[in-house]
């Protein structure tokens, strides 16, 4: 199946109307043969909302709140999301998980309402070094899959996961090619348990872990990798550029 190339920066905690404006300036009269997307922290999604209509480009989530309403200070519904012209929502990453004690269970409620409100739920999971070291990647993202889409639904609707291999993030590591493809093939067979072939086959599964436009093309000319979560490299416009270009076709 031709799944389109799909790249997401993630800015964290990172940012300022100075990088959104570099940002988006580098991209104005920019086509892509695949969906670019960020995910700027909450306050900056206004201000890159009014730039889109001269982009390509997507804004998303850095997460989502499982509630719909309620006394939730500090949460931010889905809905809210979509009103506020969000595509996608990041569900479950490494760094939630670890700081913030998300578990699967937790992330398999925010992809249901993801869902249910017309947003691309991207549910990030990955295995730690000692997981790693111990051999146990393969039950750790069985667990984390299984576990984080229990009973969901796609009923024809997009869903996205992203390999981030915590051992790699932030670290300068990166999987080799060859390894990234062999987990991606491990994930897209548990998708099939899920979900059976035809949707396994449209879900689209990127890599995020120290990517780099030095890493980019060959991540991307393995067989189930179908795009890039990328962390500190998107906070260099020309750098992350760059990524886009050489993971999607581009026309000036």
């Amino acid at each position: 199946m031709n799944r389109k190339p799909i790249v997401i920066a993630n800015w964290k905690l990172n940012g300022g109307l100075d990088l959104i404006c570099m940002s988006l300036a580098s991209f104005i009269g920019k086509q892509f043969d695949g969906t670019i997307a960020i995910c700027p922290p909450y306050i900056y999604m206004r201000d890159m909302m009014a730039f889109l209509k001269f982009s390509e480009l997507l804004i998303g989530s850095q997460n989502v709140s499982r509630f719909e309403s309620g006394a939730y200070t500090g949460e931010t519904s889905a809905q809210m999301l979509k009103e506020a012209g969000c595509s996608l929502c990041l569900i479950g990453h490494s760094e939630r998980r670890a700081m913030f004690n998300e578990s699967n269970e937790g992330c398999c409620i925010k992809v249901a309402t993801a869902l249910n409100h017309n947003l691309l739920p991207v549910l990030c999971i990955g295995e730690s070094q000692a997981e790693k070291d111990a051999g146990k990647t393969s039950a750790v993202l069985s667990s984390q899959l299984t576990q984080g889409l229990a009973n969901i639904a796609l009923k024809g609707r997009d869903l996205c996961i992203a390999y981030e291999p915590v051992w790699a993030i932030g670290t300068g590591l990166s999987a080799s090619p060859e390894r990234a493809q062999h987990v991606h093939e491990i994930i897209r067979n548990e998708l099939t348990s899920l979900f059976g072939i035809a949707d396994a086959e449209r879900i689209r599964i990127v890599y995020g872990g120290s990517v780099n436009k030095g890493n980019t093309a060959q991540l991307l000319q393995q067989k189930d990798i179908d795009g890039l979560l990328v962390g500190g490299a998107s906070l260099d416009t020309e750098h992350f550029l760059a990524i886009c270009q050489q993971a999607c076709a581009v026309k000036e």
